[in-house]
Formats: structure tokens, C-alpha cells, sequence
């Protein structure tokens, strides 16, 4: 799970069962009080997606799924690997290093 604080939305991965599982998911955090309404998938068929990391200024996000590292347009779009067979991967963060 990862927080965009700026726009009060948090993203986070779901390794359960399709169609709501093996993906990556967003919510607004101060939903409209009286309204249900259901995530935002954003990716699915993640195959265990499992960690999750934003880079706010670059418009991306990080996924970790099992061996595999890709990356993504937060606003949606196509998945890139970045690296595969790294072995068990699981949690991820992203930091900006001067």
C-alpha cells in the first residue's frame, strides 16, 4: 500500500481472487459520507502482485510480483519490467535521493 497525500488517494495491491484480485487497486481517502462506492482497479492480472510504490513526481508506480519488478503510469497505461527471476520479492519503497 502506498499514499498520495497530495490527492487523498491510496493505492494498494490485492493478491485474492479475480476479478477484484491480482490487482492494483485506488480509493479516494475521505470518500463522500453516505456513498458506497467500489476501488478503482487499475491493473489487474497481476499474477500475486504483491509490493507496491509510488513516484508521485515521475507519474509512476513500482509493483513487486513474486520474482518480477515492473513499473507503470500511475494514470494508467502499460506495464514495463524493469527485472525478473530476482527470487521471493515482496514489500518495495521508493525514495528521491539528491
Amino acid at each position: 500500500m502506498d499514499l498520495d497525500l497530495a490527492n487523498r488517494i491510496m493505492y494498494w495491491t490485492d493478491r485474492g481472487d479475480p476479478p477484484r484480485g491480482n490487482t492494483v487497486n485506488r480509493a479516494p481517502m475521505d470518500p463522500t459520507s453516505g456513498v458506497k462506492t467500489e476501488p478503482e482497479i487499475v491493473f489487474t492480472n497481476l499474477m500475486e502482485g504483491i509490493g507496491l510504490a509510488l513516484d508521485l513526481t515521475g507519474g509512476r508506480m513500482f509493483i513487486t510480483i513474486s520474482a518480477a519488478l515492473f513499473t507503470a503510469p500511475i494514470l494508467m497505461g502499460p506495464t514495463k519490467a524493469l527485472l525478473f527471476a530476482e527470487g521471493n520479492l515482496s514489500g518495495i519503497a521508493y525514495a528521491e535521493i539528491p
